[in-house]
Protein backbone atom coordinates (compact mmCIF):
# COMPACT_ATOMS: atom_id res chain seq x y z
CA UNK A 1 0.00 0.00 0.00
CA UNK A 2 1.34 3.37 -0.80
CA UNK A 3 1.66 6.50 1.06
CA UNK A 4 -1.25 8.12 -0.22
CA UNK A 5 -3.53 5.17 0.21
CA UNK A 6 -2.21 4.57 3.77
CA UNK A 7 -3.28 8.31 4.54
CA UNK A 8 -6.39 7.84 3.51
CA UNK A 9 -7.44 4.84 4.97
CA UNK A 10 -5.90 6.47 8.73
CA UNK A 11 -9.16 8.59 8.01
CA UNK A 12 -11.42 5.52 8.26
CA UNK A 13 -11.87 5.28 12.09
CA UNK A 14 -10.16 6.73 15.45
CA UNK A 15 -9.21 5.97 18.87
CA UNK A 16 -8.48 8.41 21.22
CA UNK A 17 -4.62 8.82 23.01
CA UNK A 18 -6.23 7.85 26.95
CA UNK A 19 -4.79 11.19 28.87
CA UNK A 20 -4.80 13.54 25.96
CA UNK A 21 -8.02 13.93 25.06
CA UNK A 22 -7.12 14.30 21.04
CA UNK A 23 -8.09 11.78 18.35
CA UNK A 24 -5.55 9.56 16.36
CA UNK A 25 -6.31 8.28 13.59
CA UNK A 26 -5.48 4.44 13.09
CA UNK A 27 -5.57 2.04 9.99
CA UNK A 28 -7.44 -1.63 9.93
CA UNK A 29 -4.68 -2.75 7.57
CA UNK A 30 -1.58 -2.05 10.08
CA UNK A 31 -1.45 -3.96 13.48
CA UNK A 32 -1.86 -1.80 16.92
CA UNK A 33 0.73 -3.51 19.12
CA UNK A 34 -0.97 -4.10 22.43
CA UNK A 35 0.10 -5.20 25.62
CA UNK A 36 -1.29 -8.29 27.53
CA UNK A 37 -1.71 -7.03 31.14
CA UNK A 38 -3.84 -9.65 32.63
CA UNK A 39 -4.95 -13.38 31.88
CA UNK A 40 -7.93 -15.41 33.27
CA UNK A 41 -8.47 -18.80 32.81
CA UNK A 42 -11.76 -19.72 32.15
CA UNK A 43 -11.79 -23.17 31.38
CA UNK A 44 -9.38 -25.83 30.49
CA UNK A 45 -8.77 -24.61 26.71
CA UNK A 46 -9.83 -20.73 27.00
CA UNK A 47 -8.59 -18.04 28.07
CA UNK A 48 -9.61 -14.14 28.75
CA UNK A 49 -7.07 -11.48 27.97
CA UNK A 50 -6.88 -8.16 28.79
CA UNK A 51 -5.19 -6.12 26.37
CA UNK A 52 -3.83 -2.33 26.69
CA UNK A 53 -3.38 -0.76 23.01
CA UNK A 54 -0.68 1.41 21.78
CA UNK A 55 0.19 3.51 19.42
CA UNK A 56 3.76 4.22 17.32
CA UNK A 57 5.36 5.87 21.35
CA UNK A 58 4.18 3.38 23.05
CA UNK A 59 0.76 5.53 24.67
CA UNK A 60 -2.33 3.62 25.17
CA UNK A 61 -4.69 4.31 22.87
CA UNK A 62 -8.42 3.77 23.04
CA UNK A 63 -10.87 1.66 20.49
CA UNK A 64 -14.07 2.70 20.08
CA UNK A 65 -16.49 -0.50 18.92
CA UNK A 66 -19.89 -1.78 19.94
CA UNK A 67 -20.68 -5.44 20.97
CA UNK A 68 -20.79 -7.81 18.71
CA UNK A 69 -17.34 -6.53 16.66
CA UNK A 70 -14.49 -8.42 16.45
CA UNK A 71 -10.70 -7.89 16.08
CA UNK A 72 -7.90 -9.92 14.21
CA UNK A 73 -5.76 -10.92 16.44
CA UNK A 74 -1.78 -12.04 15.13
CA UNK A 75 1.39 -13.41 16.94
CA UNK A 76 4.49 -12.35 15.07
CA UNK A 77 5.89 -14.93 12.72
CA UNK A 78 2.58 -17.33 13.26
CA UNK A 79 -0.15 -14.90 11.44
CA UNK A 80 -3.11 -13.74 12.60
CA UNK A 81 -7.09 -15.07 12.73
CA UNK A 82 -10.48 -13.58 14.24
CA UNK A 83 -11.76 -13.32 17.59
CA UNK A 84 -14.89 -11.21 19.33
CA UNK A 85 -14.16 -8.78 21.76
CA UNK A 86 -14.96 -9.91 25.29
CA UNK A 87 -15.55 -6.45 26.93
CA UNK A 88 -18.02 -4.24 26.83
CA UNK A 89 -16.98 -0.48 25.26
CA UNK A 90 -18.50 0.40 28.70
CA UNK A 91 -15.29 -0.86 30.54
CA UNK A 92 -11.82 -1.19 30.60
CA UNK A 93 -9.71 -2.61 29.46
CA UNK A 94 -9.96 -4.47 26.64
CA UNK A 95 -10.64 -7.68 26.77
CA UNK A 96 -10.89 -11.14 24.31
CA UNK A 97 -11.49 -14.61 24.57
CA UNK A 98 -9.30 -16.93 23.18
CA UNK A 99 -10.11 -21.24 22.84
CA UNK A 100 -7.46 -22.94 21.79
CA UNK A 101 -8.64 -24.50 17.70
CA UNK A 102 -4.80 -24.05 16.04
CA UNK A 103 -1.72 -22.87 16.12
CA UNK A 104 -2.29 -19.29 15.76
CA UNK A 105 -5.25 -19.31 19.27
CA UNK A 106 -2.00 -21.52 20.84
CA UNK A 107 0.40 -18.89 20.13
CA UNK A 108 -2.03 -16.08 21.39
CA UNK A 109 -3.00 -18.12 24.59
CA UNK A 110 1.08 -18.74 25.22
CA UNK A 111 1.41 -15.23 25.65
CA UNK A 112 2.50 -13.87 29.26
CA UNK A 113 1.44 -10.76 30.72
CA UNK A 114 3.86 -8.02 29.37
CA UNK A 115 4.06 -9.73 25.88
CA UNK A 116 3.19 -7.91 22.53
CA UNK A 117 1.11 -8.82 19.93
CA UNK A 118 -0.60 -7.42 17.00
CA UNK A 119 -4.71 -6.40 17.02
CA UNK A 120 -6.55 -5.04 13.71
CA UNK A 121 -9.69 -3.37 13.92
CA UNK A 122 -12.62 -2.98 15.57
CA UNK A 123 -14.20 -4.77 12.58
CA UNK A 124 -17.86 -6.29 11.48
CA UNK A 125 -21.49 -4.91 12.62
CA UNK A 126 -22.10 -5.27 16.27
CA UNK A 127 -26.02 -5.26 18.16
CA UNK A 128 -28.14 -2.86 17.51
CA UNK A 129 -28.10 -1.53 21.04
CA UNK A 130 -29.75 1.51 20.02
CA UNK A 131 -32.80 -0.93 18.54
CA UNK A 132 -32.95 -2.98 21.92
CA UNK A 133 -33.69 -0.41 24.04
CA UNK A 134 -37.32 0.10 25.51
CA UNK A 135 -37.49 -3.34 24.73
CA UNK A 136 -37.43 -6.64 26.66
CA UNK A 137 -34.14 -8.71 25.40
CA UNK A 138 -33.70 -12.31 25.37
CA UNK A 139 -29.75 -13.00 25.32
CA UNK A 140 -29.19 -16.52 24.55
CA UNK A 141 -25.69 -18.52 23.99
CA UNK A 142 -24.25 -22.05 23.62
CA UNK A 143 -20.41 -23.24 24.18
CA UNK A 144 -17.70 -20.68 22.84
CA UNK A 145 -20.51 -18.59 21.20
CA UNK A 146 -21.08 -17.34 25.10
CA UNK A 147 -17.82 -14.70 24.67
CA UNK A 148 -19.27 -12.31 22.00
CA UNK A 149 -22.16 -12.43 24.24
CA UNK A 150 -20.93 -11.39 27.34
CA UNK A 151 -19.93 -7.74 25.69
CA UNK A 152 -23.58 -7.08 25.32
CA UNK A 153 -24.29 -8.71 28.69
CA UNK A 154 -22.26 -5.78 30.58
CA UNK A 155 -22.88 -3.24 28.04
CA UNK A 156 -26.48 -3.54 29.15
CA UNK A 157 -25.55 -4.15 32.64
CA UNK A 158 -24.28 -0.42 32.72
CA UNK A 159 -26.95 0.92 30.90
CA UNK A 160 -30.18 -1.13 32.76
CA UNK A 161 -32.25 1.88 33.00
CA UNK A 162 -32.46 1.59 29.04
CA UNK A 163 -33.86 -1.52 28.79
CA UNK A 164 -37.12 -3.66 29.89
CA UNK A 165 -36.65 -7.19 30.91
CA UNK A 166 -33.28 -8.88 29.90
CA UNK A 167 -32.80 -12.79 30.02
CA UNK A 168 -29.51 -14.53 29.49
CA UNK A 169 -29.68 -17.81 28.58
CA UNK A 170 -26.44 -20.15 28.26
CA UNK A 171 -25.66 -23.82 27.90
CA UNK A 172 -22.84 -25.34 28.01
CA UNK A 173 -21.09 -29.23 27.33
CA UNK A 174 -19.86 -29.88 30.96
CA UNK A 175 -19.89 -27.46 34.28
CA UNK A 176 -16.40 -27.14 33.59
CA UNK A 177 -17.11 -25.63 30.51
CA UNK A 178 -19.06 -22.60 31.54
CA UNK A 179 -17.57 -19.18 31.10
CA UNK A 180 -17.82 -16.57 33.30
CA UNK A 181 -19.11 -18.14 36.40
CA UNK A 182 -18.16 -15.46 38.46
CA UNK A 183 -20.55 -12.63 36.70
CA UNK A 184 -23.61 -14.48 36.71
CA UNK A 185 -24.31 -12.47 40.44
CA UNK A 186 -23.26 -9.46 39.09
CA UNK A 187 -26.16 -9.59 36.44
CA UNK A 188 -28.58 -10.63 38.58
CA UNK A 189 -28.09 -8.15 40.99
CA UNK A 190 -28.09 -5.29 37.84
CA UNK A 191 -31.77 -7.24 37.34
CA UNK A 192 -30.79 -9.85 34.79
CA UNK A 193 -32.69 -12.97 34.88
CA UNK A 194 -29.94 -16.03 34.42
CA UNK A 195 -30.30 -19.17 33.51
CA UNK A 196 -27.60 -21.98 33.05
CA UNK A 197 -27.76 -24.97 31.76
CA UNK A 198 -25.31 -28.17 30.89
CA UNK A 199 -25.13 -31.47 28.76
CA UNK A 200 -23.75 -33.34 31.14
CA UNK A 201 -23.69 -33.07 34.71
CA UNK A 202 -21.16 -34.01 37.24
CA UNK A 203 -21.38 -34.64 41.09
CA UNK A 204 -20.98 -31.28 41.67
CA UNK A 205 -24.07 -30.08 39.50
CA UNK A 206 -26.97 -28.82 41.52
CA UNK A 207 -28.17 -26.43 38.39
CA UNK A 208 -30.40 -27.52 35.20
CA UNK A 209 -29.60 -30.63 32.63
CA UNK A 210 -30.67 -30.36 28.84
CA UNK A 211 -30.76 -28.03 25.90
CA UNK A 212 -30.98 -24.29 25.97
CA UNK A 213 -34.20 -24.57 24.88
CA UNK A 214 -34.95 -26.07 28.23
CA UNK A 215 -34.39 -23.11 29.78
CA UNK A 216 -36.69 -20.82 27.44
CA UNK A 217 -39.53 -23.07 28.64
CA UNK A 218 -38.72 -22.27 32.40
CA UNK A 219 -38.14 -18.90 31.79
CA UNK A 220 -40.85 -18.03 29.25
CA UNK A 221 -39.74 -14.53 28.15
CA UNK A 222 -41.98 -11.71 26.68
CA UNK A 223 -41.59 -10.82 22.81
CA UNK A 224 -38.79 -8.87 22.35
CA UNK A 225 -35.23 -8.68 20.82
CA UNK A 226 -32.93 -11.56 20.96
CA UNK A 227 -29.33 -11.91 20.74
CA UNK A 228 -28.12 -15.30 19.85
CA UNK A 229 -24.49 -17.00 19.68
CA UNK A 230 -23.38 -20.59 19.73
CA UNK A 231 -23.85 -23.59 16.82
CA UNK A 232 -26.17 -22.98 13.97
CA UNK A 233 -28.55 -26.03 15.11
CA UNK A 234 -28.91 -24.23 18.54
CA UNK A 235 -29.10 -21.00 16.59
CA UNK A 236 -32.11 -22.51 14.85
CA UNK A 237 -34.02 -24.21 17.65
CA UNK A 238 -33.51 -21.36 20.22
CA UNK A 239 -35.27 -19.02 16.99
CA UNK A 240 -38.10 -21.25 15.98
CA UNK A 241 -39.07 -21.43 19.94
CA UNK A 242 -38.53 -17.75 20.27
CA UNK A 243 -40.92 -17.33 16.98
CA UNK A 244 -43.36 -19.80 18.45
CA UNK A 245 -43.46 -16.94 21.86
CA UNK A 246 -43.99 -14.03 19.69
CA UNK A 247 -40.55 -13.10 17.91
CA UNK A 248 -40.85 -11.17 14.86
CA UNK A 249 -37.60 -13.01 13.14
CA UNK A 250 -36.18 -9.72 11.97
CA UNK A 251 -36.19 -8.89 15.96
CA UNK A 252 -33.85 -12.02 15.95
CA UNK A 253 -29.98 -11.16 16.19
CA UNK A 254 -27.60 -13.39 15.32
CA UNK A 255 -23.76 -13.69 15.57
CA UNK A 256 -22.29 -15.93 12.54
CA UNK A 257 -18.86 -18.04 13.64
CA UNK A 258 -16.82 -18.16 10.53
CA UNK A 259 -12.93 -18.13 9.31
CA UNK A 260 -12.13 -14.94 8.46
CA UNK A 261 -8.91 -13.97 6.95
CA UNK A 262 -9.12 -10.44 5.90
CA UNK A 263 -11.72 -8.74 7.63
CA UNK A 264 -12.02 -6.33 4.99
CA UNK A 265 -14.16 -8.86 2.30
CA UNK A 266 -11.99 -9.27 -0.18
CA UNK A 267 -10.52 -13.04 0.48
CA UNK A 268 -13.78 -14.71 0.40
CA UNK A 269 -13.09 -16.92 3.19
CA UNK A 270 -16.30 -16.64 5.41
CA UNK A 271 -19.44 -16.03 2.80
CA UNK A 272 -22.91 -17.17 3.36
CA UNK A 273 -24.41 -17.27 0.61
CA UNK A 274 -23.97 -13.85 -0.97
CA UNK A 275 -22.69 -12.11 3.10
CA UNK A 276 -19.38 -11.34 3.94
CA UNK A 277 -19.35 -11.96 7.32
CA UNK A 278 -16.25 -9.83 8.03
CA UNK A 279 -18.23 -6.52 6.67
CA UNK A 280 -22.19 -7.89 6.55
CA UNK A 281 -22.13 -9.04 9.79
CA UNK A 282 -20.86 -11.15 11.89
CA UNK A 283 -24.40 -9.82 13.35
CA UNK A 284 -27.40 -10.76 11.11
CA UNK A 285 -30.90 -10.46 11.51
CA UNK A 286 -32.56 -14.33 11.55
CA UNK A 287 -34.71 -13.31 8.31
CA UNK A 288 -31.66 -12.43 6.54
CA UNK A 289 -29.60 -15.83 6.86
CA UNK A 290 -31.93 -18.32 8.85
CA UNK A 291 -32.23 -19.94 5.63
CA UNK A 292 -28.33 -20.37 5.22
CA UNK A 293 -27.30 -21.89 8.60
Amino acid sequence: MNQKSLKKEKRVRSGTLAGKGTDQMLSRYVPLQAEVIDIDVESSNTYLISLRPLDEEDETVRLDYCPGQFLMVSVFGLGECPISIASSPTREPLQICVREAGKITQGIMAARVGDIMGIRGPFGNGFPVDKMKGRNVVITGGGSGFATLRSLINYIADNREDFRDVTVAYGARTPHDLYFTSEYGSWQAAGIEVGITVDMMDASWKGNVGLVTSLLKDINPSPGTAALCGPPMMINAVAKDLVSRGFLEPDIYISLERHMKCGVGKCEHCTVGHYHVCTEGPIFSYDVVGDLL
